[in-house]
């Protein structure tokens, strides 16, 4: 059920959209109340939830400065083999991701893939800083997440490394090789994820992710799922998903819209 907005709430939501817009900020200090949706009351479902968390702009956020770096890495190495950055652009858009698209069109075989994801990956992680508040929440959960990512195992790590967070408190990682290559957003991705997880019943899922393309899939596969950050990358311009069960500003306000997932 959606919550009614009043006035002064509608004024603040675009006041802070104004000024996230204006900053470049991707999340917004309170949880938009029109984005929320109560679920119901399902004790059988508190108990069996498993959370899948996204890692890049999600898991942490810094204004996509790390997106960015590895937009021009992936862009540098297609170069190098031959590809403009508007002909890799293209094969994202036909097959999903670059790498789908330079097998598809057999510039790279898997060897070659390999090299790439590994080569693409090397990036500096300095804009990425320690979030004890983070490493609080993450540890308080009542069972371990699992996180969900289209990169490589490697990249989480190092990601999870500069956050200081603990791997004792996460149940794995579930990345780009685990899924044979293929997109995040794909119903076999979300198997993968729900087999390496041990889950039968999709219903027992929640994703956190700030893709609206894999929100709309899970909710398709019939997970539920929550949309992290307010506005979009390219233009800064506020985004919104009437399949996500909720919409929040950061991975800091889950618990705010889901408090049963803690102790």
């Amino acid at each position: 059920m959606r919550h009614r907005v009043g006035a002064l709430q509608c004024l603040r939501i675009l006041m802070c959209v104004g000024a996230g817009r204006y900053f470049g900020l991707q999340g917004l200090p309170f949880a938009i109340p029109i984005a929320q949706k109560r679920l119901p009351k399902d004790t059988a479902w508190e108990d069996d939830v498993v959370l899948f968390l996204d890692c890049d702009d999600c898991l942490y956020q810094n204004n996509w400065t790390t997106a960015e770096k590895l937009t021009d890495s992936i862009a540098a190495y297609t170069a190098r083999l031959g590809v403009s950055k508007e002909e890799a652009f293209a094969l994202y858009e036909e097959h999903g991701t670059a790498l789908k698209g330079l097998l598809a069109e057999g510039i790279l075989d898997e060897n070659g893939a390999e090299v790439y994801l590994q080569d693409v990956h090397a990036i500096d992680l300095s804009d990425i800083t320690p979030d004890p508040q983070l490493a609080r929440l993450v540890g308080r959960l009542r069972k371990r997440p699992w996180i969900f990512t289209a990169s490589t195992e490697e990249h989480v790590r190092r990601c999870i490394r500069r956050l200081k967070l603990s791997s004792k408190d996460l149940a794995g990682i579930i990345d780009t090789r685990l899924c044979r290559l293929e997109t995040k957003h794909h119903p076999s991705s979300f198997n993968v994820a729900m087999q390496r997880a041990g889950v039968a019943r999709p219903e027992h899922c929640l994703l956190c992710d700030d893709s609206l393309k894999n929100i709309r899939a899970a909710k398709r596969m019939g997970w539920r799922a929550v949309l992290v950050g307010y506005l979009s990358r390219g233009d800064g311009s506020p985004v919104q998903c009437e399949e996500a069960d909720f919409h929040i500003g950061s991975i800091h306000e889950l618990p705010e819209v889901m408090p049963e997932l803690w102790n």
